[in-house]
């Protein structure tokens, strides 16, 4: 019996919730460090990466180094359900908390256009092979993605990388995953 991606978030929050802070700071320490190192980060001139909760993989290394190397960094401002802007930061003290508790970037902060963006970085609650992402449920991220042709990549732990996520036609895959283990390409034939 395979189960629903309702079944599988709660699942996978579990587990996320059981972790052990030295474990989860080992773990996105090492997922930041194959980002950093990777062509796609390092050639991209304009990211667009999320703002992590507690729970999720820590992205602020991302950001402040994406912004010390002159990048054009662009962080989501969620407005209406289901919708996010890219919205460009200078630094993180431009963020401040918003929707969901989420940090995000004032109302007055520059909207970027989609097609601007050169890559698209991800949170993901579970991944699958293909490259599908298990969130949390708002459809935030695949609407995003419908609206740029950026590369997108996931970052995911890889106990949480699983051979095949239940998906329907409007979920958006991301050409790679990036977990503690290994950096998955999921768009090669």
């Amino acid at each position: 019996m395979s189960l629903d991606k309702a079944q599988l978030r709660r699942r996978f929050q579990t587990q996320r919730a059981a972790q052990e802070p030295a474990e989860k700071k080992r773990i996105d320490e090492e997922i930041c460090a194959r980002m950093l190192k990777s062509y796609l980060f390092q050639h991209a001139g304009c990211i667009f990466l999320y703002v992590s909760t507690p729970q999720e993989i820590d992205t602020r290394v991302l950001l402040q180094k994406a912004l010390a190397a002159g990048k054009t960094v662009c962080v989501p401002r969620c407005g209406a359900p289901g919708e996010m802007e890219a919205r460009c930061i200078a630094s993180l003290d431009d963020l401040q908390p918003g929707a969901y508790g989420i940090d995000e970037p004032a109302a007055d902060t520059p909207v970027v256009d989609p097609m601007r963006i050169d890559l698209v970085i991800a949170p993901a609650l579970a991944c699958d092979r293909q490259g599908f992402r298990l969130g949390y449920g708002g459809g935030y991220y695949d609407r995003f993605l419908a609206r740029t042709d950026a590369v997108s990549a996931a970052l995911c732990v890889e106990a949480r990388l699983i051979d095949n996520l239940p998906h329907e036609a409007f979920d958006r895959r991301c050409g790679w995953i990036f977990t503690e283990r290994q950096v998955l390409r999921t768009d090669e034939e």
